[in-house]
């Protein structure tokens, strides 16, 4: 395995710490499930993605979760109406019309939910 970008460690740890917050917020001592969303990037792959979670789960109440992973072809979420993500050459929400916010390009992976 190559080594593992700086960049993304960080976004793994942040993410693993963010269910792990959540996980805690629910009275539970350890994470069953970790379900995740991938954006396509032209340097990083699917299995770095999950290197990089994997390897900043370790020793952490999600370091025996069960880890899913689902790619998502849009660029853009909307925060006005359900928190859709998609594509559009103009960012505007299929569903209510108003303009969605960009993902970054640097952003390859985001927490969905957990199971505890």
């Amino acid at each position: 395995m190559t080594e593992l970008p700086d960049s993304l460690l960080l976004q793994a740890r942040a993410l693993i710490n963010q269910a792990v917050a959540e996980a805690m917020a629910q009275g539970k001592p350890a994470i069953q499930a970790l379900y995740f969303v991938t954006y396509p990037a032209e340097d990083v792959t699917p299995e770095v993605i999950r290197a990089a979670i994997d390897t900043m789960r370790q020793a952490t109440p999600a370091g025996r979760a069960e880890l899913h992973f689902t790619p998502k072809p849009g660029r853009y979420v909307c925060w006005n109406c359900c928190g859709l993500r998609y594509e559009a050459i103009d960012g505007v929400c299929p569903n209510c019309g108003h303009e969605g916010l960009v993902i970054p390009m640097e952003m390859v992976v985001a927490l969905e939910r957990i199971e505890v």
